[in-house]
């Protein structure tokens, strides 16, 4: 029987602060495993000693120094904590997961074992572990550490805590957004919602994480995308598994891609539709520069539709999205229809047929293969129709389906739609207008692979929405588009030389960026910036702002052109 047992599941990826992105896979790893399902005060949980026992086991397949602590006093928990921090120098990752009951009390988390006996804060303090004492034993220089709770949201002690003290626990553990650089987040299910527990041995995100955690060759996050999806559907998409990144460089938990697959050339161009249906909220962007990209799936089942219709692949390079921008979609429709007339019923094709009527503005045929597709759950079709939806093509304009297409595909890992969230945020359309949320997607949406976020997240930064105005954050997002050939990023650059916002003024500099617009991007829209928007000029804002600057991952070009 399925149980509403509100459980949190968060990775936290610590990475020890490094000048150049690192690539985690080998070395020494430790791992401490604790799963606590017994209570001897509450009722017990079903799955928190299953989860850690087939998590422990995953992780030693994979390389991992295990100690494992399964319904746990506090006694045995303190012991186990104590015996992996004398372990963990000389790791080169330090794991560490906790699946049970958790709460939170004055900002600060706290792990139950299962002999507490809570009746007042003070029990709290002396009767369980302080997750934050956790976290300081694994900082060290030069070495990733891994955070995975798996806590139950519903606390079981917040009735007789809440009597008459104002220093009682909320519910569950207090969110813990990535800050510093080199963090990843994970929640089992979005904010403010109940995770299922599962009717069998596992809950259904430990059971998606156990599927794909051993898997060889796939970053973090890519690993993470398919767990999600794999939850969505699990749970008759009631949960949907989020995160807060800051990571940078690539992380594998199994093996890292093989250096022969991954310098092959890509098979196939791709292609990205450079369309925008929400501006940067109250900043001069042209309204369509929402983005449309989707991720492709390898080996398409037809490879001459493939060739003839598909969108660019996340991360895609420069020539990569010139060529997807040249697609004869005329001629790709007679082709991806004879492919779907071999192969019916294929939610990738009926993508790509999709994409080619809207290609050629039959947006009508466009939304009717695109609306089959959507339905199947393929992501990519889902963004592509939220496009649909929020600028009325084909369909009468309707934000809050939008957002619900958007929604089901960013939770996927659909990095189009995961920066069209953003768009909607940035604007307010159908959601409350919040930047803050606006530019966590749009980071969100880069780390994705989504060429298009560049430039959003550098509007942000300009103008200071969401985000203290940060002339040098903005100018380094800019940079990163424009080594991507976006004539209007380059066009920004040259605003920001010609008004002196990153030093001196530099008409030259300026009219040399301008040219480059001109010749790799000819049709670019010209920004309209006002006049001169920060005449104070800090440059970036005073006291302890910090900026985290998301690298899109194409190699080739920095702080160059291609």
């Amino acid at each position: 029987m399925h149980q509403l047992h509100c459980r949190l599941l968060l990775v936290a990826f610590c990475l020890a602060l490094t000048v150049l992105p690192i690539e985690a896979v080998a070395g020494t790893r430790l791992a401490l495993v604790l799963g606590n399902s017994h209570y001897q005060a509450v009722p017990a949980l079903d799955n928190p000693a299953n989860d850690a026992a087939d998590l422990a086991t995953a992780l030693r397949g994979i390389g991992f120094d295990v100690i494992e602590q399964r319904d746990g006093t506090r006694e045995a928990m303190a012991n186990a904590v104590r015996d992996f921090s004398k372990r963990l120098n000389g790791a080169d990752v330090a794991l560490f997961f906790y699946a049970g009951h958790g709460l939170q009390m004055n900002g600060e988390n706290y792990l139950v074992p299962v002999d507490a006996k809570i009746e007042t804060p003070a029990d709290v303090r002396f009767n369980t572990v302080n997750l934050t004492d956790i976290q300081q034993e694994m900082e060290g220089a030069g070495r990733a550490n891994i955070i995975i709770l798996d806590a139950c949201r519903n606390n079981p002690f917040l009735e007789k805590l809440a009597r008459g003290s104002r220093a009682a626990p909320t519910r569950g553990l207090g969110r813990v957004d990535a800050t510093g650089q080199g963090s990843l987040i994970v929640y089992s299910t979005q904010p403010n919602n109940v995770a299922l527990d599962g009717a069998g041995r596992n809950s259904p995100f430990t059971a998606a994480l156990l599927k794909h955690i051993a898997t060889p060759g796939i970053e973090v996050r890519q690993m993470l995308s398919r767990v999600r999806g794999d939850v969505l559907v699990a749970t008759d998409r009631k949960q949907t598994p989020w995160d807060s990144s800051s990571l940078v460089g690539d992380v594998y938990l199994a093996a890292s891609p093989s250096p022969v697959a991954t310098a092959a050339p890509p098979a196939t161009p791709q292609q990205v539709a450079p369309s925008q249906v929400a501006a940067q909220a109250d900043a001069p962007v042209d309204p369509h520069r929402v983005t449309s990209q989707t991720p492709t799936a390898a080996g398409g089942p037809d490879s001459e539709c493939e060739r003839a219709a598909a969108p660019a692949p996340p991360f895609a390079s420069p020539e990569q999205l010139k060529i997807a921008n040249t697609h004869d979609y005329a001629a790709a429709i007679p082709i991806c229809e004879a492919a779907l007339r071999a192969n019916p019923d294929q939610p990738r094709l009926e993508f790509l047929l999709g994409l080619a009527y809207g290609g050629t503005k039959n947006y009508l045929a466009a939304q009717r293969y695109l609306t089959k597709a959507a339905e199947a759950g393929y992501a990519p079709a889902q963004g592509k129709l939220g496009v649909y939806f929020a600028t009325g093509r084909g369909v009468v304009e309707d934000m809050p389906r939008a957002f619900e297409l958007f929604s089901k595909a960013a939770a996927a890992g659909e990095p189009g739609a995961i920066s069209n969230l953003g768009a909607m945020y940035s604007n307010g359309n159908f959601v409350k207008k919040d930047p803050a949320r606006a530019l966590e997607l749009y980071q969100k949406a880069i780390e994705a692979g989504d060429p298009f976020a560049l430039a959003q997240t550098a509007l942000m930064y300009f103008y200071g929405k969401g985000t203290p105005r940060d002339y040098e954050a903005a100018a380094q997002y800019f940079q990163q588009a424009a080594d991507l050939n976006d004539g209007f990023s380059l066009k920004y650059l040259a605003v920001m030389q010609e008004r002196g916002l990153l030093g001196a003024r530099d008409p030259a500099k300026a009219a040399e960026l301008r040219r480059r617009a001109v010749q790799v991007d000819p049709g670019s829209q010209d920004p309209k910036v006002p006049a001169e928007p920060n005449t104070a000029r800090p440059r970036r804002a005073s006291g302890v702002h910090q900026v985290r600057i998301y690298r899109y991952r194409f190699v080739g070009c920095i702080w160059a052109w291609c």
